[in-house]
């Protein structure tokens, strides 16, 4: 699958949520790939997604002695149509709803099956979380790969953070971008139907 055309991908997803959730369930980390453990569990809240009808992205939050604390996954279309709860916003929201007291996420990170798009990625800017990476370019919406196109304050706000492709096994890189292109067609003709 060529990660560098999403569109022209869309079409090339043949495998069935069955086949996915088989390969996901089988997955064991690689030591070879420090972030493994931690985007595998993205990858299954992805899946968990997909199966529910939503765009296919999960994401979990790392706190500073490397435990993860808080998964999620996009909710845009299920339970009910919202328009921000994607992954990383729906792993904020639970995290910043428990802990009102914690003042700095200097030192947590977070681990996202696909790209942050723009809405995302100024949300995870807002937040001062030190260290954001995910599996899977969205070259069509992802705006890490674009982020000195936001204005010059959320430039100069990025600037102490870490936004970069996760250190994880190329296989589990292509099945977050076929995970989410499963959903990718279909939920964004559902969100063109409700502008009609």
């Amino acid at each position: 699958m060529n990660t560098k055309n999403t569109a022209a991908s869309y079409a090339q997803v043949k495998r069935s949520l069955e086949e996915l959730r088989k390969d996901v369930t089988a997955l064991v980390p690689n030591d070879n790939y420090p972030h493994d453990r931690y985007i595998i569990p993205a990858l299954e809240e992805a899946l968990g997604a997909a199966e529910q009808g939503n765009f296919g992205v999960g994401a979990v939050l790392v706190d500073p002695s490397g435990d993860m604390i808080v998964r999620g996954h996009n909710h845009v279309f299920y339970p009910h149509f919202r328009s921000d709860i994607h992954a990383e916003m729906d792993v904020m929201t639970k995290f910043e709803e428990s802990n009102k007291s914690t003042n700095s996420l200097k030192d947590y990170s977070l681990f996202t099956s696909l790209e942050p798009c723009p809405m995302c990625l100024t949300r995870l800017i807002t937040s001062g979380i030190n260290k954001v990476y995910h599996a899977a370019e969205d070259v069509e919406s992802g705006m890490v790969s674009h982020l000195k196109q936001l204005t010059p304050i959320w430039v100069g706000l990025a600037q102490e953070q870490e936004f970069e492709m996760a250190r994880c096994s190329p296989a589990l890189k292509e099945l977050a971008l076929e995970i989410f292109l499963f959903t990718a067609t279909e939920n964004t003709k559902k969100l063109q139907e409700r502008r009609r």
